[in-house]
């Protein structure tokens, strides 16, 4: 895993091969512990039938399948859900101005003396009736020295901490499985970006990963399980100059379970380092399918003789499974392809909800 925090290299990796991904992430979670999204960016759509089917040929390049994937929860409940796949000619990058256009959703970067702020812009209405219009930024101090720099020439995979912690500020307005609902959110939230360079199923077995803000710091953690190596690190980030306070030398698994698409994941995660020992509990799933989960977790820190609790999100992905033909029928009841007819599913309010 290559890693960095470099704000300026974000730009569109040319030349990506078949099998080749891309994404851009942003999630938030509320001042209030209500409210929590996630925001994706794609090109070169992993998740997608179509894409995989051509992987499978050769023959075919990651820029045809941009994609935008939108999740926003009230606790641990979904309440708006869409994943739009577009053709090449509907993803646009400016590289004078940063910004990124997929379809009707863009996003865009702008630097104010040391600050970083990322807007965001989606406007959609889906078949089922199901909408969504907001407006968010993303605020946070630029990481002038890189506090995390990891490479290696044979790795295949980068991972970009641009804002490990940003002030989140917006509107947002859906209206989805509760009716039509306004939403003023304030909270705090994280940014990243992800290149890979092969198929994800050549890359690794699997990916756990985890972002926990707490006062002054950041836990951020990832642990990848190769075909011959298990890879792992995680770091507290401070929030006020994105320096590393602590790296964690250890981090183990356990707490198996198996969910009913027979996806076995760990649900307790033990970091340790010389001084500071964190437990985090994937306790609420908000997204729990046959090849992906998402968790609102909790972390629990002991460091420097005080305890410290955090509510973040955790994932895991197993990539393996989205190569088998047994789940793209579901798959492509959630997936949409907008130059194409929806399925019958996304054309009903109750059967589309039901899928998420």
């Amino acid at each position: 895993m290559n890693i960095s925090t470099d704000h300026l290299d974000e730009s569109p990796f040319p030349n990506k091969p078949s099998g080749g991904y891309e994404w851009w992430y942003f999630d938030a979670l509320s001042e209030d512990g209500n409210w929590s999204f996630v925001i994706i960016f794609y090109q070169g759509n992993p998740f997608s039938p179509e894409y995989i089917r051509n992987i499978k040929k050769n023959s075919t390049d990651p820029d045809e399948f941009p994609a935008v994937s939108i999740s926003i929860y009230n606790r641990n409940k979904t309440e708006f859900y869409s994943f739009v796949e577009y053709s090449s000619d509907d993803f646009n990058w400016v590289k004078e101005s940063d910004s990124c256009s997929i379809g009707p959703h863009s996003f865009s970067k702008s630097e104010n003396n040391s600050k970083l702020v990322y807007s965001i812009v989606l406007n959609d209405i889906l078949p089922s009736g199901h909408s969504i219009k907001a407006e968010l930024e993303f605020n946070s101090s630029i990481i002038t020295a890189p506090s995390i720099d990891s490479k290696n020439p044979i790795e295949h995979h980068f991972w970009n901490l641009i804002q490990p912690k940003a002030e989140v500020s917006g509107s947002i307005e859906i209206n989805g499985k509760s009716g039509f609902q306004k939403i003023a959110f304030n909270g705090s939230g994280y940014h990243d970006h992800n290149v890979g360079l092969e198929p994800m199923k050549e890359d690794f077995k699997d990916w756990y990963w985890g972002r926990y803000h707490f006062e002054n710091s950041t836990l951020i953690y990832y642990v990848m399980n190769r075909t011959n190596e298990k890879q792992y690190k995680a770091w507290l980030i401070s929030n006020e100059t994105g320096e590393v306070i602590d790296e964690f030398s250890t981090v183990e698994t356990e707490g198996f379970l198996r969910n009913i698409f027979g996806l076995r994941s760990a649900r307790k995660l033990t970091l340790k380092s010389k001084n500071s020992e964190v437990t985090v509990q994937a306790a609420l799933p908000l997204d729990d399918g046959p090849f992906y989960q998402r968790f609102l977790g909790q972390a629990i820190m002991h460091k420097d003789g005080k305890v410290s609790v955090s509510e973040g999100i955790s994932e895991y992905i197993y990539p393996e499974k989205i190569y088998s033909k047994k789940f793209w029928s579901a798959v492509k009841m959630r997936l949409r392809f907008a130059n194409k007819k929806p399925h019958w599913v996304q054309r009903f309010k109750m059967f589309y909800e039901w899928t998420w």
